[in-house]
């Protein structure tokens, strides 16, 4: 089972022997996982979010495989959204606070997406099955896809539905545990039910699809060489094999560990050694980076995806940049009219006839002159013009 629903029976707390020979051996495990969560949350995040915008607002990317693949980014981003933060909760507070219900959801919830995801990559698989061994037949429609992705979703539900009778929360305790003995099921039957429908039949189906398109293009392309047509449906049938091998392979080899795990402590009561919390938190570690590859895998090998991926960068940068230009010329307006205010209000400026200062900056001529080394007096028209300039009125000559 995918969640760490199964430990809260089996594996050693910090208050077992486990960790009364040791207590601070809990210490690197404890921040080594918070960090890698937290990576894994905001790499995840960002890429299935671009993936998603990438299929939606770019209408070349509107077909039948990138559909499956807004679904895939879909049942990622709940992986990542819902589980990591919760489970990050958890593992801070060393119990399960989030009450009753969320005891029936947290913990399915990752068990639904990983199916659905699977149930997305066989779809995608038999999919490209069809377009590749029998062409001329009727393929699916992008109508047809979104009925495919509602019928994953419900299997993925009724799939994790046992799952969700069997989880209580244990109040005094406070944790969210597993109670298949007293609902009359067997954990061990459940666990292998999930291993076989999660990951040996989907990843079976898979596999014998991609061998078998495999070698129809190799038979194509001796077939059809000098055909220019052709050979672009080929490439283009190449390029979507790449990439979806990639993530077939990345989810097998992430996701295998956890059912290894979970076999084990059902069957061999793996959760009683000593190293059983860093094994399930390795594991998890495992399944929250299959959700946050994806994106990562497209970037890599889709030369589309690469480039809707470089022109949201390019767009989000250039909005950032816009709204720290915004802020400077608003400071910078809001000095300017600062400083004119403070230009008017100032006392040289304010006209009153009494005033000398008011005669020097209104629009009265200034008749003082200062006296020469001679004695005669002259009018010092630069002196005017200095203090006026200074007012913001026109000097006056005198």
């Amino acid at each position: 089972m995918e969640s760490n629903g199964t430990m809260n029976n089996t594996a050693p707390t910090k208050t077992s022997p486990a960790y009364e020979d040791d207590p601070g051996n809990e210490q690197p495990l404890y921040y080594t996982r918070l960090a890698c969560y937290t990576i894994i949350f905001i790499v995840g995040v960002i890429g299935n979010i671009l993936v998603c915008l990438v299929v939606c607002r770019e209408r070349k990317m509107k077909n039948v495989t990138n559909y499956f693949i807004f679904n895939l980014a879909i049942s990622d981003l709940s992986v990542l959204l819902i589980c990591i933060p919760f489970d990050v909760g958890e593992i801070i507070t060393q119990t399960f606070p989030y009450g009753a219900v969320m005891c029936k959801l947290v913990y399915p919830l990752q068990t639904l997406a990983t199916t659905a995801s699977v149930g997305t990559l066989v779809a995608i698989s038999l999919n490209r099955f069809m377009a590749v061994v029998y062409p001329l037949r009727p393929q699916l429609t992008t109508r047809d896809a979104k009925k495919v992705i509602g019928v994953i979703w419900v299997f993925a539900l009724t799939l994790v539905s046992p799952y969700i009778a069997v989880l209580e929360l244990d109040k005094d305790k406070k944790k969210c545990v597993e109670t298949f003995l007293d609902k009359g099921l067997k954990a061990g039957a459940y666990t292998i039910s999930i291993f076989l429908l999660q990951y040996v039949v989907p990843l079976s189906i898979i596999g014998l699809s991609y061998i078998r398109i495999g070698r129809d293009l190799r038979r194509d392309k001796c077939s059809y060489s000098n055909d220019a047509l052709q050979r672009d449906q080929e490439k283009e049938a190449y390029k979507v094999m790449k990439i979806l091998t990639v993530v077939v392979i990345v989810f097998a080899l992430l996701m295998l560990p956890n059912h290894i795990v979970f076999l084990w402590f059902d069957f061999d009561n793996g959760g009683k050694t000593k190293y059983a919390d860093g094994i399930v938190a390795l594991c998890q570690i495992c399944v929250y980076a299959n959700s946050a590859s994806n994106p990562l895998i497209y970037n890599a090998v889709n030369e589309q995806f690469r480039e809707g991926f470089k022109n949201y960068f390019r767009s989000w940068i250039e909005c950032v940049l816009n709204i720290n230009d915004r802020r400077d010329h608003v400071r910078i307006d809001k000095g300017r009219q600062t400083a004119a205010k403070n230009i008017r209000s100032c006392n040289m400026c304010r006209s009153n006839d009494s005033s000398d200062n008011g005669e020097l900056c209104g629009n009265k001529s200034d008749s003082r002159g200062l006296r020469n080394n001679n004695g005669s007096t002259e009018t010092k028209t630069e002196t005017v013009q200095e203090i006026s300039q200074y007012c913001g009125h026109p000097a006056t000559s005198v």
